[in-house]
């Protein structure tokens, strides 16, 4: 590794560290340091922040993004995070 970031150093380009983590269970990848959740909703989810909102998991613990979507987020590797709608439940009107 220390042999890559030197040749990265010699050649003039910044040494690029891919960050993984995953929304709604698919693997992503980034190297930006921070994004925030709208960012996160959009780019990755394919979402609209204005009906969905960001929840990161870890382990048991659930970090809610709703009403901070504009915040950084400090991304590490392996985070994951899910996408909630805030819109109405779809409900089946089939009839028995």
């Amino acid at each position: 590794m220390e042999t890559q970031e030197r040749a990265d150093e010699d050649s003039g380009r910044p040494h690029v560290h891919e960050i993984h983590f995953s929304v709604d269970g698919e693997r992503y990848e980034t190297s930006e340091r921070q994004l925030s959740a709208n960012e996160i909703i959009r780019r990755f989810a394919q979402k609209d922040p204005a009906t969905h909102y960001l929840v990161q998991i870890e382990g048991n613990h659930r970090i809610s993004y709703q009403g901070k979507g504009d915040e950084p987020i400090r991304m590490h590797e392996g985070m994951r995070f899910q996408v909630i709608s805030t819109g109405p439940t779809p409900v089946s009107t089939s009839a028995w």
